[in-house]
């Protein structure tokens, strides 16, 4: 079996590299991935997937689908394609759209020998709105029984958790006046705003460890000699658990609410971005992927109980469906992360395509263990049934 796999993919890898580097050299931020989105759309066709465009509402978002000629599960592969403001793929997503849609085409003779279903999602904005939740919300994912990913990064490991996030554009409005002749006239918005910073660094002693808050002024004034009549802030928070972030977001927009009243400001709040639930990797899936990344000659870093300190829109998904995203090394630790020009220039290089087929591979004989041993996919769904669902 892995022989045939390795067959499909080895065929498959021309393909699968130029698209990876076309994507790579023309970066398209969120909402805007119009070629990166073409590019995976032709390909996928010409392999016999039916393709569903502008996916959910999004112009450059996709659901290609190949139903096996037996019935079977149903798998989902998903893809990002999005870059990051002036890194261009600095977070490595050309790459995670190649391994989607070469693991789900790889997968297609399997579906028809074995019976299952292959979805391969195109979700773009995972680093600003987050496509997986704007799909999620539309029960995109509910009957899928599985998810899977993989996030190219410093480290070779299972699926980790991440953190939930939500982020706030909290903007003061006060009155101008001439800072030296008539302050006293002037209602002060720079105060407020950082008055409302200052609030947030009282609060941190009160917060539980896994929180996170951090945020930047954006606007606090024009000039030195004017009262500031407008000041802007975006802030984020983060949490393990969606329900203590939830709860910990209300505490950060009462110190706005607080500063507000303080300096006689008014106060807007309005959202600065995706939220992303916490993700909840379904560890039986990780063990099993795992498992077949052991017979490709990879030992995988195991879970690690507590989350990474890093939010994704996978949380979404994770609670619709089993889900995991895995990790795969393009480059070593102490030459730079995620987000950095280091990890921009890697995503390019022979290590990450040749390092993201392998995973294809893995990915593909995953697949192939859901289609062939359904008490593997009954444990992966027991495990699911135990997570807390939200509306």
């Amino acid at each position: 079996m892995q022989h045939r796999v390795d067959e499909i993919v080895e065929g498959l890898s021309q393909e699968l590299r130029e698209l990876t580097l076309a994507i790579h050299c023309h970066p398209e931020l969120g909402l805007e991935e119009y070629e990166a989105c073409a590019l995976q759309v032709e390909i996928l066709k010409k392999y016999g997937f039916t393709v569903e465009e502008k996916y959910c509402g999004m112009d450059t978002a996709y659901k290609a689908s190949y139903i096996g000629s037996k019935p079977g599960p149903k798998i989902a592969m998903l893809a990002e394609y999005d870059a990051l403001p002036g890194l261009g793929h600095g977070c490595g997503h050309n790459l995670i759209a190649m391994i989607a849609v070469g693991a789900g085409i790889a997968m297609r003779e399997f579906a028809d020998t074995y019976g299952a279903e292959i979805h391969v999602f195109g979700t773009p904005a995972e680093e600003s709105v987050g496509g997986k939740v704007i799909m999620a919300d539309a029960g995109a994912f509910d009957d899928m029984d599985v998810a899977m990913m993989s996030h190219p990064s410093h480290m070779d490991a299972e699926s980790m958790n991440t953190l939930a996030i939500d982020s706030y554009k909290v903007s003061f409005h006060g009155k101008t006046a001439h800072a030296a002749g008539a302050p006293h006239e002037g209602i002060n918005a720079l105060d407020a705003v950082i008055n409302f910073f200052n609030m947030i660094n009282a609060l941190r002693q009160q917060t539980q460890e896994d929180a996170r808050i951090h945020g930047i002024i954006t606007k606090g004034g024009e000039a030195p000699n004017i009262i500031p009549d407008y000041s802007e802030a975006i802030i984020e928070a983060r949490a393990a658990k969606i329900d203590y972030l939830e709860e910990l977001c209300q505490k950060v927009l009462r110190c706005a609410e607080a500063a507000a009243i303080g300096t006689g400001c008014t106060v807007e709040i309005g959202p600065a971005g995706g939220k992303f639930l916490d993700t909840n990797s379904n560890l039986t899936l990780s063990a099993l992927n795992a498992r077949q990344m052991k017979t490709l000659g990879l030992d995988l870093v195991p879970p690690s109980p507590a989350p990474l300190p890093a939010s994704s829109d996978l949380g979404d998904v994770s609670y619709r469906c089993p889900a995991i995203q895995n990790t795969f090394a393009i480059i070593d630790e102490a030459d730079g992360g995620p987000h950095t020009a280091a990890f921009a220039e890697a995503a390019g290089g022979d290590r990450a395509i040749e390092r993201g087929l392998l995973f294809i591979k893995g990915f593909v004989l995953t697949a192939i263990e859901l289609m062939t041993k359904p008490e593997e996919l009954k444990k992966i769904k027991a495990e699911f049934d135990k997570i807390s669902r939200r509306p």
